[in-house]
């Protein structure tokens, strides 16, 4: 992992790294911040849809003791890093991953 460049703060994840979190079974809540217009793109396996706009009123079904890694449409989305940017202002252990839904299709990783 390594800091957000607009943002050193919050910490960001690669491609690799949460595949093989994922790979692991390692406790983690992927979260897809996208708009619903854009569910049409696919969704990273096993991850949960909560719009950035939503956030802030769904924060509940969240668990502060588990990582939560958001993620968005790819390294042109802001909408990542604002999501972490929230959950981190809230006490969650947070990173994004930036490269979306878009680089990880691209590397032919599970999606569903």
């Amino acid at each position: 992992m390594t800091t957000s460049m607009t943002n050193p703060k919050i910490m960001t994840i690669t491609k690799e790294e949460l595949a093989q979190k994922i790979q692991n079974a390692q406790p983690v809540q992927i979260i897809n911040v996208l708009d619903p217009k854009f569910y049409n793109w696919g969704f990273i396996k096993g991850s949960i849809k909560i719009p950035l706009d939503q956030l802030d009123r769904r924060l509940g079904v969240l668990d502060k003791n588990i990582e939560v890694v958001t993620y968005c449409a790819s390294y042109d989305c802001p909408a990542s890093i604002k999501a972490a940017e929230k959950l981190l202002s809230k006490g969650f252990k947070v990173c994004a991953y930036e490269g979306g839904i878009k680089e990880w299709k691209e590397a032919g990783l599970p999606t569903e």
